[in-house]
């Protein structure tokens, strides 16, 4: 057993005005959110209770983690590792739930305080309610502990706040996409989750996440994070990008990666199960929770649409954000333009 660590950074709570304008987008939240560590990663306050467990995490050899900030392509490349391990199963993916076959580690944490009874009025596909409520009876990281291998493993959290063995043990699939776009898919996310409950728009919603104010932010030092261990031999990393680009030369790379043999029927096969209007109909992958409702977990899978949801003033922030953010770090992403870049 290998020996107990301690958290190697601090836990703080936000300032009452921060947790004020994040609370405005996230509903059902009572305790305060807190920033860890010097980047200041936010996360629910009761966060504070599973982050030591969740560091001292026992990674396993034959372990498969995905790891990215929420709403950049997590589900694609989820469902894109599991069949590429388990040699193109289709029957046995479209009878298992995506989120029992690849569990999200952190789950727990995130669960409101106000219950389940809130995101029970608001999930009306149950299977998906089954799985909050079985993270909810039991911790998510402790579900995933007693998974027979191989086990295949999500999570939001950057690479500094998990087990520091990860990268030493297992294999890491890190997967980043433009803030921008990341902020949009975010916000209709959270407005799905809701559905009535939520009466922000997306403007206040961007105030807080050019802040940094939502949920596993900073999103550029989080990629970056990912950006800086590319080299290393147990991480692969995948711009979303690249898999609206070309996605089966990124289903190569990602077999290639996990030491799995596909021809280029295969190749070309997982691609079409791939697609995007393939994965919006695949149920057990796109967990949408409200019936008539044209906002769907799985949404459009498109590269710089978040332009019809800024405004001129938005679109100037939003320089201005990723100016700020990106100055220093070495991470490049690839939607940013030519002239887009020249500010940087």
């Amino acid at each position: 057993m290998a020996p107990w660590l301690e958290l190697p950074f601090d836990i703080q709570n936000v300032t009452a005005e921060e947790d004020k304008l994040i609370k405005k987008c996230m509903i059902g939240y009572t305790k305060p959110f807190v920033k860890c560590g010097k980047k200041g990663y936010i996360m629910p306050g009761s966060f504070r209770k599973h982050a030591e467990r969740i560091y001292n995490f026992q990674v396993r050899p034959d372990d498969i983690w995905v790891i990215t900030f929420p709403r950049s392509g997590t589900t694609w490349v989820q469902e894109m590792v599991w069949l590429i391990q388990n040699d193109l199963d289709f029957k046995k993916a479209q009878e298992i739930p995506l989120f029992d076959r690849f569990p999200m580690l952190e789950l727990t944490p995130q669960i409101p305080e106000m219950g389940l009874q809130l995101i029970k009025r608001n999930f009306l596909n149950l299977g998906y309610f089954q799985g909050l409520g079985k993270a909810a009876r039991s911790p998510s990281w402790k579900n995933i502990e007693e998974i027979t291998a191989p086990r295949f493993i999500k999570t939001h959290l950057p690479l500094s706040m998990l087990p520091p063995s990860l990268l030493d043990t297992a294999k890491v699939i890190y997967v980043a996409r433009d803030p921008r776009d990341a902020a949009v898919s975010y916000y209709f996310l959270y407005k799905m989750v809701s559905k009535g409950f939520m009466r922000v728009t997306f403007k206040r919603f961007w105030e807080a996440f050019k802040r940094d104010l939502l949920p596993w932010s900073p999103i550029i030092e989080h990629a970056n994070e990912g950006w800086e261990q590319r080299h290393n031999k147990n991480l692969h990393f995948i711009f979303y990008e690249d898999m609206i680009t070309d996605l089966p030369k990124v289903i190569r790379g990602v077999s290639e990666f996990l030491k799995r043999d596909l021809t280029e029927q295969q190749v070309n096969l997982l691609a079409n199960h791939l697609r995007f209007d393939n994965m919006r109909k695949n149920k057990t992958v796109n967990n949408t929770m409200h019936t008539n409702n044209e906002v769907q977990f799985i949404r459009k899978g498109e590269v710089g649409g978040w332009r019809a949801h800024f405004d001129d003033k938005m679109e100037l922030e939003a320089e201005e954000f990723l100016t700020t953010r990106l100055k220093g770090l070495d991470i490049e992403y690839p939607s940013l333009s030519i002239c887009e870049s020249s500010y940087l």
